[in-house]
C-alpha cells in the first residue's frame, strides 16, 4: 500500500494550572471554532482531557502552507493558552510517499 500525501500533523500536549481547566478548554474550543470557520485545509482537530490537569489536541492539516495558515488563524490565542497552562507540542510532516 502507499499513501501520497503532504500532511501535516500537530499534537499539542497541555498540562493545566491549578483551577485553570475550564478556562484552558473554553480557549481551546475557541481556537476549534476559529478553525473551522476559516480553515477548509483542516482535516480534523480534536481535544481530549485526562483527569483534571491534562488535555491534548490532535489535528492536521493538507499540508505545511495550510499548518502555517492555521498557526497564524490562531496565534493570537498562545498567549493566552500559556496563562492557563504548561505546553509541549510535536508536529510531524509526513512524506510525499508512504509504503509500509
Amino acid at each position: 500500500m502507499s499513501l501520497d500525501t503532504s500532511m501535516v500533523s500537530i499534537h499539542p500536549h497541555f498540562t493545566i494550572k491549578d483551577g485553570k481547566m475550564d478556562q484552558c478548554i473554553a480557549l481551546l474550543e475557541e481556537i476549534l471554532a476559529l478553525t473551522k470557520a476559516n480553515e477548509p485545509d483542516c482535516l480534523f482537530f480534536n481535544i481530549t482531557t485526562c483527569g483534571s490537569d491534562k488535555a491534548y489536541v490532535r489535528e492536521a492539516y493538507k499540508d505545511g502552507a495550510a499548518a502555517l495558515f492555521h498557526l497564524k488563524n490562531m496565534g493570537h490565542m498562545i498567549p493566552k493558552l500559556f496563562e492557563v497552562s504548561d505546553i509541549l507540542c510535536r508536529s510531524k510532516a509526513l512524506p510525499r510517499r508512504l509504503n509500509p
